[in-house]
């Protein structure tokens, strides 16, 4: 015999399930959101074929064309990452530069597709990193 009771508690153990559910979809997404906000904006393929050029010109003086700068703190295949490893972290880097460091800021010389795809090779050095 079913009661009012018997439904009432069974619909109690649907909604927290449903509940239960929201969270870990709510923690999903969070957890996505952030690691798209890490990865920072997708460059186009012209500010792709760009930042090879800048690369070549304006950061292989200091951490050479293949990233592995025998300077301490300028080798990015050494997996030593000071300042964050991120796409966003490096683009904060590129962008304003480190005090009291040989790192000068970039800001307004690049297009944030171009520092985003700088941040992308600098990242590949380290083959660590994903």
């Amino acid at each position: 015999m079913i009661t009012g009771r018997t439904i009432g508690a069974g619909f109690l153990a649907m909604v927290m399930m449903a509940g239960a559910g929201s969270t870990i979809t709510l923690a999903q997404a969070k957890k996505k959101a952030a690691a798209k906000a890490a990865a920072g904006p997708v460059p186009t393929a012209a500010e792709i074929e760009s930042a090879e050029e800048i690369f070549k010109t304006k950061c292989a003086v200091c951490h050479t064309l293949d990233g592995n700068s025998p300077i301490p703190n300028m080798n990015f295949v050494d997996g030593v990452w000071l300042h964050g490893s991120s796409v966003k972290e490096l683009m904060n880097t590129i962008t304003n530069g480190v005090s009291g460091t040989a790192m000068m800021p970039f800001k307004g010389q690049f297009t944030e597709g171009e520092v985003a795809a700088l941040a992308r090779k600098v990242r590949s050095f380290d083959t660590k990193l994903k």
